[in-house]
């Protein structure tokens, strides 16, 4: 891994750090990365771009919008969990992840970002709305609570949060620690939002603050793969931490749900064969959460059994 670093004179510690974490999108991240610089609307913050393609290219060039950045070359393609890569670097007191292929709104977007920090001391995490480029839309896979009825358009309280447009409090990654390395891409935002309220934090859903996803197909593994392995990830999370009382009901509802929705082109047999051979790879990974993150999880609103 190799980090290179903007020249540093003159400025104090970034507030915020924007990490972008990229692979095969050469041709829309320098967009993503001046449309973040624009909205951004202050000076105390810094760009983390974390490089995940597996080749000899220098993309600092992309970071000219930013006058503070870092360069992070991983070598190789690490999936979602180079997010943690892009925090270790990142000095700001918020850390904020944008996907390179989501565009971040609105002008001012990062005062939005503080206001609702400071506005909930206890809260971790600040997640933004997920918008589709194509329909202008929410998907129902993408908003950050298992109740799909509850508007869009109003922030709240809850136990989940969307993997692209979500700020971090740092003393919050200092205290739980870094998102899991089980996953190469899918769901990883549910594992750590587990930890999260399990250690006592809560996260907090801000529409004011978007991220439009162009959903950009460079880079992207075939969707029955994709799915497979979005399963098989969901299996190990409830596996790791919902109590023994709801994992039968996790395991059948949700293999069922997925097979649905994907009309039976997906092998679920083959995921759950997956989950079996991480858990004998894994052993004494399995922590329940306890009573009080239960507890969050129903004051918002929340199955715990989802």
């Amino acid at each position: 891994m190799q980090i290179r670093t903007a020249p540093e004179e003159g400025f104090a510690k970034p507030l915020f750090s924007i990490v972008m974490v990229t692979f095969a999108r050469d041709h829309l991240v320098p967009q993503t990365i001046a449309q973040a610089a624009r909205v951004a609307g202050r000076d105390d913050v810094e760009f983390v771009l974390v490089d995940n393609n597996p080749d000899e290219t220098d993309r600092s060039g992309f970071l000219k919008p930013f006058s503070r950045w870092q360069y992070v070359k991983l070598g190789f393609n690490k999936g979602v969990s180079a997010r943690n890569d892009g925090a270790n670097a990142a000095r700001g007191d918020y850390i904020l992840f944008v996907d390179d292929d989501a565009f971040l709104n609105p002008e001012g977007v990062l005062d939005r970002y503080e206001a609702a920090f400071a506005a909930n001391p206890n809260v971790a995490i600040v997640t933004a709305r997920h918008i589709d480029h194509d329909s202008g839309d929410t998907p129902r896979a993408s908003f950050p609570h298992t109740d799909k009825s509850l508007p869009k358009d109003k922030p709240f309280k809850t136990f989940r949060f969307q993997g692209n447009g979500f700020a971090l409090r740092r003393a919050a990654w200092e205290a739980v620690g870094p998102m899991s390395e089980d996953f190469f891409y899918g769901l990883e935002e549910i594992d750590y939002a587990y930890r999260i309220v399990d250690a006592g934090y809560e996260i907090y859903y801000e529409p004011g603050c978007w991220v439009v996803e162009h959903n950009d197909p460079a880079g992207r593994k075939p969707k029955k793969e994709v799915e497979e392995m979005r399963l098989t990830n969901k299996l190990i999370i409830s596996f790791k931490y919902l109590p023994a009382i709801y994992l039968p009901l996790n395991f059948v509802l949700f293999s069922a749900y997925v097979f649905y929705l994907n009309r039976g082109n997906v092998n679920v047999f083959r995921s759950f064969g997956n989950f079996l051979k991480w858990a004998r790879e894994h052993p004494g990974r399995r922590k329940p959460i306890g009573r009080p993150a239960i507890s969050y999880i129903e004051s918002c609103g929340g199955a715990v059994w989802k």
